[in-house]
């Protein structure tokens, strides 16, 4: 549930309830369980990783980084032209 408030901020532009949510998710991870939801609400608010990920993703980082980036630039886009 995190995860997707994480992109509806991320998609409104909402910093600082961005900024609660991943601080959330970082306590609800913190045992390494699902860690990666933390790197991909950085990724979809275009955000830097505070440290390197442990995560090992099936593409590289940057290209993971870009699809997250890339569903929350679309959303953007359909609220803007009423879609």
């Amino acid at each position: 549930m995190e995860l997707a408030l994480a992109f509806h901020h991320a998609v409104r532009g909402e910093d600082q309830d961005l900024a609660a949510t991943i601080s959330r998710l970082r306590g609800l991870t913190a045992t390494g369980d699902f860690a990666y939801f933390t790197d991909i609400a950085h990724f979809m608010a275009a955000l830097p990783l505070p440290e390197p990920s442990t995560t090992r993703w099936t593409k590289n980082e940057d290209d993971v980084r870009s699809a997250w980036r890339g569903l929350v630039q679309v959303r953007q886009e359909r609220l803007r032209t009423g879609n």
